[in-house]
């Protein structure tokens, strides 16, 4: 970027030496080639007078050997001299390009950061709309109830998308062993399926072994897809064992003398193979914990999944695995699991779909290692008790997301609900929250769910429970691992390359011996980073970062334009670009360093000092080219993941199709959500565009092709 030497530029070493062999007519940088250079000279010398003959002849030789000595000793004198200024400069240059170079780290460290901040406020913006939309689920579905308890109808019962919700609408009250749960197993039997002749992948059978894995694992290199059957068969299995676990599961290195923790890995196999290469196959002595979040976002979750679900199989005592925040189906909904299932398994993908949901609730919630170390996803709250942990009912929390009470239920509804308010208040604070330096604990209202806590938390945490550190997950760091509170609390995080190529190291860490000292190994699964320059690397990740902003700046576009002209009281066009960047955090509800990022988000005027607001060019736009309402295009795009969540709540057999009236009706929900009620009969258009092949259904891969930015079309 113009901040630094050319990369041809010698460094100050090499010029340093370049310079000093320029001084003298035979000087030398260092004193061994001085003398070397001495000896030969008198070499010289000597040969020549071997060379002389007798008489007239001899004189002048001695003459001329006088004269040589004469010469020599005025070559040494000189080569005692003060030392030329030549070097002096040298080194003032060196110093100078040592300035140059910490210069542009620095301005790619801001460069980095900035990127990093985007990509983290856009990830938590969207964690926080999950969060809010199923709380209004709860709010509507609750309202529902009410309302039919008054008429005595069904208000809406009927409706695709209230139909769907009202099985999410509660936390599970059904018995572990009730007649829901086995009607549910023999729904998805492995025996119910077939596996037919044209099958080419990998062949399962129980008991499951080791050379099994390594199979199944090679097949996956190789992008092949895993059964159904098999799929079915690794998740019965999983589900007996996780089911016999305790809710904190607690481990001795007595043998071992080491651990492995890992961090979230979301669907990135190649991380997963790496780590396996790196540190070898769970055993006995080799034992592992694997911190949670082992699907969504990444292509390749459900091959995550069978393989470290089949190892716990294999060897239940060497590898013990922990539930994320991911591992939740009304997370899975928008974050891309159900997505890849149902791309994967077509119709298969319900029954598979309905066991997973039952096996995340199994899962370990916490692991203790030693006494010493306290493993969980998220982090914990000042209301965190190992004792609580130990006696939650898992099970029930089929999604961490479900409050177990409803506003308006009477005490005595309260007191016959499956889960209690403190439990799940647990639940959701080692799964949700984050550490942060403030002292204190405080709602997490950047992600919205969960709990920031500071230094001073975890001190009170580790003291009361005997623990001597805390390791968690859930959040992306750029070197793949953290610390943070005076070395109390450590984060781990395994995905490499998670925001975008090149984004960031994925890490795992090695406790060894009786003292448990870690010990780290970072890894990138992508060759990439190795053919190019970190300042090439960081230019595709912030290109990636700043195209995402700006996608999400032109979703605001019409509030954004309103909220300008009223700033912009001269109707000039222009805004200070600190007014600018006000109204932008103000309209977006996105706390980003605005001012760093006009330039590459908005148009500046020739001085830099001004945003051309009115040069903003793209907008958002739905369906066909026909004339649209900018207000509910743009409350659609902006909203387009929850619209993506509604359809997935509605696609009970994972088809992958709505109806046109699930349609109209998840927007008209989405309307109420937004607070944004939108007309009818403008969705119904809408929908006639983006159902491209007129067949009277929605495919969710036409409606996310029909969002998209376009150069000012016609509006109205």
């Amino acid at each position: 970027m113009g901040c630094g030497p050319s990369s041809g530029r010698q460094n100050p070493s090499t010029e340093l030496k370049k310079s000093q062999s320029r001084t003298g007519a035979a000087s030398s940088s260092s004193s061994s080639g001085g003398h070397k250079n001495i000896n030969n000279n008198n070499s010289t010398n000597n040969n020549n007078n071997n060379s002389t003959s007798s008489g007239a002849k001899k004189t002048s030789s001695s003459s001329n050997k006088h004269h040589s000595t004469k010469k020599s000793k005025r070559s040494n004198s000189k080569k005692h001299r003060s030392p030329s200024p030549q070097p002096q400069l040298t080194i003032k240059s060196a110093i100078l390009i040592q300035k140059w170079y910490r210069r542009c780290e620095a301005r790619l460290e801001a460069r980095r950061r900035a990127t990093w901040q985007i990509f983290t406020a856009l990830e938590y913006a969207g964690e926080q709309d999950q969060l809010k939309l199923y709380d209004f689920f709860a709010d509507v579905i609750r309202a529902m109830a009410e309302e039919n308890g008054k008429t005595g109808g069904d208000n809406g019962r009927n409706s695709p998308l209230m139909s769907a919700l009202s099985h999410y609408a509660k936390p599970s009250l059904m018995d572990s062993e009730g007649e829901t749960v086995k009607k549910m197993l023999e729904d998805t039997s492995p025996g119910n399926v077939d596996v037919d002749r044209n099958y080419k992948g990998p062949v399962l059978s129980l008991p499951l072994d080791k050379p099994q894995v390594a199979k199944m694992i090679e097949a996956f290199k190789v992008n092949k897809v895993l059964h159904p059957k098999y799929v079915l068969m690794i998740l019965h299995e999983a589900r007996k064992i996780f089911k016999s676990m305790p809710s904190v599961s607690r481990i001795s290195t007595s043998i071992s003398n080491q651990i492995t923790i890992c961090g979230d890995l979301h669907g990135k196999f190649d991380d997963l193979c790496i780590i396996l290469y790196k540190n070898g196959y769970p055993s006995v002595d080799n034992p592992y914990i694997f911190n949670g979040d082992f699907v969504d976002r990444g292509g390749q979750s459900i091959e995550v999944l069978c393989v470290l679900f089949a190892l716990v199989i294999v060897d239940p005592m060497s590898i013990y695995l922990n539930r994320g925040n991911h591992e939740d189906h009304i997370m899975n909904l928008r974050y891309g699991f159900i997505k890849e299932l149902s791309t994967k398994y077509k119709d298969l993908s319900t029954p598979i779909t309905r066991l997973l949901e039952d096996v995340f609730s199994w899962l370990p919630i916490a692991t203790i290692v030693d006494k010493d170390i306290f493993v969980v996803h998220g982090g914990i709250s000042d209301q965190t008790e190992v004792s609580k942990l130990d006696k939650i009912p898992r099970h029930r929390f089929q999604s961490v997301l479900r409050p177990p009470v409803n506003k308006g239920m009477d005490s005595a509804e309260k007191e016959n609900q499956a889960v209690s308010v403190d439990e799940w208040k647990q639940m959701l604070d080692i799964m949700w929250s984050d550490p942060k330096q403030n002292k204190g604990c405080w709602p997490n209202v950047f992600r919205g769910g969960g709990s920031y806590f500071g230094a001073d938390i975890t001190a009170s945490f580790l003291e009361k429970h005997g623990f001597r550190l805390l390791v968690r997950s859930h959040e992306c760091k750029f070197e793949g691992y953290e610390f943070s509170h005076n070395n109390t609390c450590l984060t781990v995080f395994s995905a490499s390359n998670y925001y975008e190529t090149g984004s960031n190291r994925g890490a795992y860490v090695k406790f060894i011996g009786k003292s448990k000292q870690p010990h780290f190994v970072q890894y990138m699964a992508s060759k990439t980073h190795r053919k190019s320059t970190l300042r090439e690397r960081l230019g595709v990740v912030e290109e990636s970062a700043v195209k995402e902003l700006k996608e999400k700046l032109s979703s605001f576009h019409t509030e954004l334009q309103k909220e300008f002209e009223n700033v912009d009281l001269e109707k000039s066009g222009n805004l200070p670009i600190l007014k600018w960047s006000e109204c932008v955090e103000r309209i977006t509800g996105l706390n980003l360093p605005w001012i760093a990022l006009a330039p590459k988000v908005a148009t500046l005027s020739d001085d830099g000092k001004f945003v051309n607001y009115k040069e903003d060019r793209k907008i958002a736009q739905v369906g066909g080219t026909h004339a649209q309402e900018k207000d509910i295009v743009e409350s659609l795009y902006r909203h387009k993941s929850t619209l993506e969540t509604l359809f997935r709540f509605m696609d009970k057999d994972n088809s992958g199709q709505v109806s046109m009236k699930e349609f109209i009706d998840a927007c008209e929900v989405l309307g109420k959500y937004t607070k944004r009620p939108l007309q009818t009969d403008y969705i119904a258009q809408i929908a006639e565009s983006i159902d491209f092949n007129k067949d009277g259904f929605i495919d969710l891969n036409e409606l996310l092709e029909a969002f998209r930015l376009v150069d000012r079309p016609l509006l109205r």
